[in-house]
């Protein structure tokens, strides 16, 4: 079998060469053969003068689709229900996103770039998470740390932050504090 692969590549290779050979040499008679209108020679003196020439347009990129402030906070609320949490979720007495928080703030930056309407972020911390009991500090943070990441992915609404020390800590199901999203 080795033996006719050169064999089998050559009896294809000479044929096209031999052919695109021929075409070059004859394409000439063979345009003047295959033309159904008799032949007439063409004389060109210097270049061939352009004037149908359009100067191409510049296309724009397609300006971006304004969500209403309606749509946005059902497509917030659709999120938070597909990851199986309330909001943004924080390890209890940290700044540091835990459970799905990492894929919730980026999926979320996604959803509110394009908003027609401002966003209030309202950061929950529950009484006790911190040993100064200043909880309201540490939700602060968080918010700020959120707010922060939605300015460096393109989100150009207003955005606020509320906060909110919940009384009592929350249960297990609830995989640590959160921060809500209100698009209005």
């Amino acid at each position: 079998m080795r033996r006719w692969v050169p064999l089998l590549a050559g009896a294809l290779m000479v044929p096209a060469s031999v052919t695109a050979f021929g075409f070059s040499v004859y394409g000439e008679e063979l345009t003047t053969a295959l033309s159904s209108s008799p032949a007439v020679p063409v004389v060109q003196s210097g270049p061939v003068p352009v004037t149908d020439f359009l100067v191409p347009l510049r296309m724009e990129p397609a300006a971006p689709l304004v969500l209403p402030a309606a749509v946005a906070q059902d497509a917030v609320r659709d999120l938070f229900t597909s990851h199986s949490v309330k909001g943004i979720t924080f390890a209890p007495g940290t700044a540091s996103l835990v459970g799905r928080g990492e894929d919730v703030r980026r999926s979320l930056a996604g959803v509110l770039r394009n908003v027609a309407g401002s966003v209030t972020l309202i950061a929950h911390a529950w009484n006790g998470e911190t040993a100064s009991h200043r909880c309201d500090v540490l939700a602060m943070e968080r918010a700020g740390l959120l707010r922060q990441y939605l300015a460096e992915q393109g989100v150009d609404s207003v955005i606020t932050t509320r906060v909110v020390v919940d009384p009592v800590w929350g249960p297990p199901t609830d995989f640590g504090p959160q921060i809500d999203v209100l698009v209005t």
